[in-house]
């Protein structure tokens, strides 16, 4: 499972494998929803380019940029959901396997590795920033940001070096400690861990010498798929849900320094677009211009991303987390 066990055969390294394999599948599924998302967050309210309906929004972008638009930005994106990915992970069960070994009294566990979720969350959102700025501008504008090296230097030439950590502060508060809107990836490895948990518990395991496995493999790979499906549906509902408007500013903190280029031909989706220098101004002036459902803009596509994201990331990692530790044990 997630997280560190004390029987497990696996090496940090090899769990590191499994995560870099995890965000490489996940990528490739997700992106055409990451740039539907994307597209619908920058958008504004009163632009005729703008639908409400998420479903019109990738009717346009197929229509007007055909179907590999929705795989703009996809290859540094895969770089981007290796280091992600896989550093979550990797970070996870290193904190993890510290508090588990540590003299901490039981009932304070639970909150320790809801804090190890926001630490691994915190280092990968540090850590690929300066991709997933460019990454952005390109599923905005592709041909503007062509290339991960131009599109780099396009960056730096509209904003300097700290261009590239444009939304860090709201990419921090989704994984970082928040009073009210909590940590993102604290939030959802917490909630995976419990609901996974709960559901293998109702399952027969392999504990009881019913079947051969290897060790660290306590359940059944079948009941892992569907234990680790459920959960991850939640964990990403849950997890999103509540840090979204962090989401929504981060995107428009990430265009800030963007400037259409004449000489490029802009998608009417990528017109108009809602920018923020300041996070805290960002969210004052959506709740000030249109309500509180304003900080939920494209809030449903989101959720069917998130809940997609986090559906194959956990379930891809558990199942070669598995394969692996039967292939050493064979």
């Amino acid at each position: 499972m997630v997280g560190y066990q004390q029987n497990d055969t696996m090496t940090p390294h090899q769990k590191l494998i499994a995560g870099c394999i995890s965000g490489v599948t996940t990528r490739f599924i997700t992106q055409p929803l990451d740039v539907v998302k994307i597209r619908t967050q920058l958008q504004k309210k009163q632009s005729h380019a703008y639908s409400d309906k998420w479903f019109s929004t990738t009717r346009k972008i197929f229509a007007e940029e055909g179907i590999t638009a929705f795989w703009h930005g996809h290859n540094l994106g895969q770089i981007h959901s290796i280091l992600s990915v896989s550093s979550q992970f990797y970070v996870y069960e290193l904190s993890t396997k510290f508090v588990s070994n540590a003299s901490i009294d039981d009932k304070f566990k639970p909150f320790m590795m809801f804090c190890c979720g926001s630490f691994a969350g915190g280092c990968s959102a540090a850590l690929v920033i300066p991709l997933e700025v460019v990454r952005v501008r390109q599923m905005i504008v592709k041909e503007q940001y062509r290339g991960f090296f131009n599109g780099a230097k396009k960056v730096y030439k509209s904003g300097g070096i700290f261009a590239f950590y444009e939304g860090l502060s709201a990419s921090l508060l989704q994984s970082f400690a928040n009073p009210q809107m909590g940590p993102a990836v604290g939030i959802s490895f917490s909630v995976f861990r419990m609901v996974q948990q709960g559901i293998l518990h109702y399952l027969s395991d392999c504990s009881a010498g019913d079947c051969k496995h290897a060790p660290g493999n306590v359940h059944r790979p079948e009941y892992l798929v569907v234990a680790s499906t459920l959960a991850g549906s939640v964990s990403g509902f849950v997890s999103k849900s509540l840090t979204y408007p962090f989401d929504l500013a981060k995107r428009r903190l990430q265009i800030a320094t963007h400037k259409q280029d004449a000489q490029y031909k802009t998608p009417s989706t990528s017109k108009d677009l809602l920018k923020c220098k300041k996070l805290t101004h960002c969210l004052v002036e959506t709740y000030k211009s249109e309500g509180f459902t304003g900080l939920y803009r494209g809030w449903k596509v989101t959720i069917y991303k998130a809940q997609l994201t986090s559906v194959v990331a956990f379930t891809t990692y558990e199942l070669i987390c598995y394969a692996i530790r039967e292939f050493d044990a064979a």
